[in-house]
């Protein structure tokens, strides 16, 4: 509490802090991201990233500032949510708005935050509105699902994570009348999708038609770059979601080789042991359970022999699961 009034009364507020009211966007859509650029110069905390490093994910971006108590309140919120999801192609980003002060990174520091905040950020598409805190979820597809006060948001994020892990939905925003029976066409379900929409392509004069095939190319492109986000970040994801892919669309050849390479490293079946004790350990954990220090022990010994491999995706997989052990090694804010 000391702290809390330290920083309130520290100086002026430098912006209007009273909550902003919610704006959600319709799933798919959301306005399409364009990620600013994320210089070293306006870099304070936590991972450094780059636009590209966020293809794929789910991503929860904060307006924040350092005299704004709404905004003090947000922070172990928004740490939970990077702990639960960051091993499932989810980050938080926080963008400082107020006076950047030696007491900002002090105050990261010392609440343990592990995402990365950079100062003065702005997404084009999604800018603050002024009032603080102001928060912007982003899903899988780079398109923005809605914004406004934080704590409206928190619950949508389980649902953007679980949609990225099954596959983006493709005909979600098509209002279908002739073509009812591909409503719900999604990836996971195994299917050739491909081969139901070539056909209609020929179809010239049907609007309806082309509408389908437009939102199809539409998803496809989305699907792609976040196939690559994962290629990059999450081989371990990658592997299944290449596959799902390639199955629903099969003239899709660019992955191929990554798909290989990933195939061969004797390592990702190992680790994928071990990611599925880890997320039994995360459900134990969000039921209430204790996590004790014998259970991370054996995990973390295993985890830390694969990231001293030479292979570029096993230490990612690694480097992710070190952070997940990191987050359950963590108290619990019942418990801070």
């Amino acid at each position: 509490m000391r702290t809390l009034t330290t920083l309130f009364l520290a100086g002026t507020l430098a912006a209007v802090t009273a909550p902003a009211c919610i704006h959600a966007a319709e799933t798919g859509k959301g306005a399409k991201v364009t990620y600013p650029a994320f210089d070293d110069s306006k870099y304070i905390h936590g991972p450094k990233i780059t636009a590209s490093s966020l293809k794929g994910k789910v991503v929860f971006f904060e307006y924040w500032g350092i005299n704004c108590p709404p905004c003090i309140a947000s922070m172990p919120h928004l740490q939970e949510l990077q702990d639960k999801y960051q091993s499932k192609g989810f980050t938080v980003v926080g963008s400082h708005r107020q006076g950047l002060s030696p007491r900002v990174k002090q105050f990261l520091e010392e609440k343990n935050i592990s995402f990365p905040v950079y100062q003065g950020l702005d997404i084009p598409a999604a800018s603050c509105p002024g009032g603080l805190p102001h928060a912007v979820l982003i899903g899988a597809n780079g398109k923005v699902v809605a914004k406004g006060y934080p704590p409206e948001l928190y619950n949508l994020v389980k649902k953007e994570v679980l949609k990225a892990e099954r596959g983006l939905p493709i005909l979600e925003d098509v209002e279908l009348n002739k073509y009812k029976s591909l409503a719900k066409t999604v990836v996971s379900n195994g299917s050739n999708i491909e081969s139901k929409i070539t056909p209609l392509r020929k179809k010239t004069d049907d609007e309806e038609a082309q509408a389908v095939c437009a939102a199809f190319d539409d998803w496809l492109g989305d699907a792609k770059d976040m196939v690559q986000g994962q290629i990059n970040s999450n081989p371990l994801e990658a592997v299944t979601a290449i596959t799902r892919l390639k199955t629903a669309v099969p003239s899709v050849k660019e992955f191929d080789e990554a798909l290989a390479t990933l195939k061969a490293n004797k390592d990702l079946p190992r680790l994928a042991d071990i990611n599925k004790k880890i997320s039994a350990l995360e459900q134990r954990k969000a039921k209430g359970r204790k996590v004790t220090e014998a259970d991370l022990k054996s995990l973390t010994q295993a985890v830390d022999k694969f990231a001293e491999s030479d292979n570029e995706a096993t230490q990612t997989v690694a480097a992710n699961l070190k952070k997940s052990l990191s987050a359950l090694a963590a108290p619990s804010s019942d418990e801070k």
